[in-house]
C-alpha cells in the first residue's frame, strides 16, 4: 500500500489544480487563466471573481496538497540528515531492491531501503533488484558511487563458479542460503542412515542449488550411500556430465512425467519441493511419499500445505528465514573461514590476507567452516571417530566443491598441484592415493575442529 500511495501521491497533488481549471473554464473565462488561477490556488490567491461547485472543492484542497507536499519534502529531508549521521556514527546498510524484501538486521544497523537511488555514505551496500542481469548492470552504472563501501549482490541464476570477481564485492547466493538452511534442518548425519533416498523435485536452480548443498553438507561415513534422485531436472546432468562423489553416493535423473519418478517418491526417505507446485501435485507427492519427510518450498507463511491434513509436511524457504543479515553479510560465517585460513596460512605459507584470496578461493574456505560444523557434530556424537575418517569426509567435500565449481582432475605442466586458469587439481583424486603431506592437510582441518572442542588428537604433529 505504501508504494501505490508513492505512485499515486503527484496524481492526487494533481487533483485540485484540475478541477479549479475545469471549474474556472465552465465560469466562461479563457484556457489560460483558467490555467493561471487554478494553479494560483495552491497558494491561496484567488485570481478570478468565478464561483462554483468545482472551484470552491479545489479552493479548499489545493492548499491542503500544498502543506501536505511541504511536510513530505522536510520529512524526506530530515531523514537524509539523520541517515547522514548515523551511517557514519555506526552499522549502517542500504538495500536496493524493485521489491518489498525486508531484512532482518540487529537493533545496532541503521538500513535504509533506497529502491534504486545511491546512499553514498552507507557502510553496506545491498543488491537485490528482479534479475541478476538487473542487479549486475546496476553496479556497474553506479560503482563510483558506491566506491568505499562494501557491496553485496544477491544471485539466484549465475552460477558462483563462473562469476567473474570484482573489487569490494562480495556475491551471495539466495538459493544457497535457502539451500544451507533446508539442510541444517534436514540434516543426514543426525541420523547417520547406512543407505538413504532423497528425492529432489524442480527443474530450476533452487533444485541444482539444493542438491549441490546436500552434496557438500550430507558426509557422515565412509560406507554411506545416498541416493540423490532428480526429478525434472536435466540442467544439473548437462553442466556437470561428469561428477564423481568420491564415495558410493549417486545422483539418478528422472523425467518428471515417467512412472519411475513415483516409484522413487514412494521409497524415499526424504522429498524436497524445490519450486512452487499446485494444491494438487503438492497432495499427490505428499500423499505418495507418506513414508518420507516432505519439505516444500514457501516463500509466506498461510500456505495450501498449512491446511492440509497430512503431518508429513514440512515447509522451507521462507523469506522471512532467508533474508537475514547472517545470511547475506555472513559475518559469524565469513570469520570463522577467515580464522580457518589464517591458520592453514600459516602452517603451509599460503595467502594469509583474506582480501587477496579471490571469490573461489573465499567460498573454498566459508565451504570448509560450514562442514566444519557437522565434523563437529559427529565428533560430538563419537569422539572416538579415527581422524583419517574424518578427514577423508573433508577431502571429498572438497573435492566435490571443486568438481561443482567446475574444476576436473588433472597434473599442471609447470608442476604445481593446481592450475587456476585450466581449473585442474592433481588432488583431485580419492583420499587413499593422496600423498602423506596432503592428507596431513585434510587431517590439520579435524585437527582444529577438535582443539576447539577440548578434544584428544589421536595423530602426531612430526
Amino acid at each position: 500500500m505504501k508504494n501505490i500511495w508513492k505512485k499515486a501521491a503527484p496524481a492526487f497533488f494533481l487533483v485540485p489544480f484540475v478541477l479549479g481549471s475545469v471549474g474556472y473554464i465552465i465560469e466562461g473565462n479563457r484556457v489560460t487563466d483558467s490555467l493561471y488561477a487554478g494553479f494560483s490556488l495552491y497558494f491561496t490567491s484567488i485570481v478570478l471573481d468565478s464561483y462554483n461547485i468545482w472551484i470552491e472543492i479545489a479552493r479548499w484542497t489545493a492548499p491542503l496538497a500544498t502543506a501536505t507536499a511541504i511536510l513530505r519534502i522536510f520529512e524526506k529531508a530530515g531523514r537524509n540528515i539523520l541517515w547522514r549521521l548515523q551511517s557514519r556514527l555506526g552499522d549502517s546498510a542500504a538495500v536496493y531492491t524493485d521489491t518489498d524484501i525486508r531484512i532482518t538486521f540487529d537493533n545496532k544497523t541503521r538500513v535504509f531501503y533506497a529502491g534504486r537511488n545511491i546512499k553514498q555514505t552507507a557502510k553496506s551496500h545491498i543488491i537485490m533488484l528482479d534479475s541478476d542481469t538487473a542487479s549486475l548492470k546496476f553496479y556497474e552504472e553506479n560503482k563510483d558511487k558506491l566506491r568505499g563501501g562494501s557491496v553485496y549482490i544477491g544471485l539466484r541464476e549465475i552460477d558462483y563458479g563462473l562469476v567473474k570477481e570484482k573489487k569490494e564485492v562480495h556475491f551471495f547466493d539466495i538459493n544457497g542460503a535457502v539451500s544451507r538452511l533446508l539442510w541444517e534442518h534436514a540434516a543426514l548425519w543426525r541420523v547417520q542412515k547406512e543407505k538413504a533416498s532423497v528425492v529432489i523435485w524442480g527443474g530450476g536452480h533452487l533444485a541444482e542449488s539444493i542438491l549441490s548443498y546436500g552434496l557438500l553438507t550430507n558426509l557422515y561415513s565412509n560406507r554411506q550411500k545416498i541416493t540423490y534422485h532428480m526429478v525434472g531436472n536435466e540442467s544439473f546432468q548437462i553442466k556437470h556430465p561428469q561428477m564423481p562423489l568420491m564415495n558410493q553416493d549417486e545422483i539418478i535423473f528422472h523425467a518428471e512425467k515417467d512412472s519411475d519418478s513415483w516409484d522413487v517418491v514412494r521409497k524415499a526417505d526424504m522429498v524436497i519441493i524445490a519450486e512452487s507446485v499446485s494444491a494438487a501435485l503438492l497432495q499427490a507427492i505428499a500423499v505418495n511419499g507418506r513414508n518420507a519427510r516432505i519439505y516444500y518450498y514457501s516463500q509466506m507463511a498461510g500456505d495450501v500445505g498449512e491446511s492440509l491434513q497430512l503431518t508429513n509436511l514440512i515447509p522451507f524457504g521462507r523469506d522471512a528465514d532467508i533474508y537475514t543479515d547472517e545470511n547475506i553479510r555472513r559475518e559469524k560465517l565469513v570469520e570463522e573461514a577467515k580464522r580457518q585460513n589464517l591458520e592453514y596460512a600459516e602452517k603451509y605459507n599460503g595467502e594469509a590476507d583474506w582480501n587477496k584470496l579471490g571469490g573461489f578461493l573465499q567460498w573454498s574456505n566459508i565451504s570448509s567452516a560450514d562442514f566444519g560444523h557437522v565434523l563437529a557434530g559427529l565428533l560430538k556424537q563419537n569422539p572416538e571417530l579415527d581422524d583419517d575418517i574424518l578427514a577423508e569426509l573433508e577431502h571429498i567435500r572438497w573435492c566435490r566443491f571443486h568438481y561443482l565449481n567446475y574444476w576436473t582432475y588433472g597434473e599442471p605442466m609447470d608442476g604445481r598441484d593446481k592450475d587456476p586458469v585450466w581449473r585442474i587439481h592433481k588432488c583431485l583424486r580419492p583420499y587413499q592415493e593422496l600423498s602423506s603431506e596432503n592428507k596431513r592437510k585434510d587431517k590439520t582441518v579435524v585437527a582444529k575442529i577438535r582443539k576447539r572442542m577440548n578434544l584428544t588428537k589421536q595423530w602426531g604433529e612430526d
